[in-house]
């Protein structure tokens, strides 16, 4: 239950942020703006789930960042005949967005799904022994 509570957090997030950058400043329909969001949001929480537990927030943040700009430009790209605006520069704006968002998002999996009290900002780690 929690892990569909995270992904709907997450679905919820990246619409609206592609709402607000595609759908007001650029024009693409909503039903396009949904099946982005869809394919954002299951790649990024699959990748949330391997990498983020793995390593950092920034090295997850950056992975979801890149995924997120080449998810949205190709289907920009796929989605919208003849755009009246470069995808470049909407998938770009929108992953920054998003990656700023998931930031965030990452220390909620942190408290809420992975049971840490603590985030990786507020962790003392102990000195290397060798």
């Amino acid at each position: 239950m929690r892990h569909i509570e995270a992904f709907i957090m997450k679905y919820l997030m990246t619409f609206v942020v592609l709402f607000i950058v595609l759908g007001i400043a650029f024009g693409v329909q909503v039903g396009d703006i949904a099946l982005i969001a869809l394919v954002v949001g299951v790649l990024g929480y699959i990748g949330d789930l391997v990498i983020y537990r793995r390593t950092s927030n920034k090295i997850a943040t950056a992975g979801d960042l890149v995924l997120s700009f080449a998810a949205i430009w190709l289907l920009l790209m796929a989605l919208v005949e003849n755009p009246d605006f470069s995808p470049f520069w909407a998938a770009l704006s929108s992953a920054v967005l998003i990656a700023a968002g998931e930031w965030f998002f990452h220390i909620y999996l942190s408290k809420r799904l992975f049971g840490h009290k603590e985030t990786s900002h507020t962790l003392k780690h102990e000195p290397k022994r060798y």
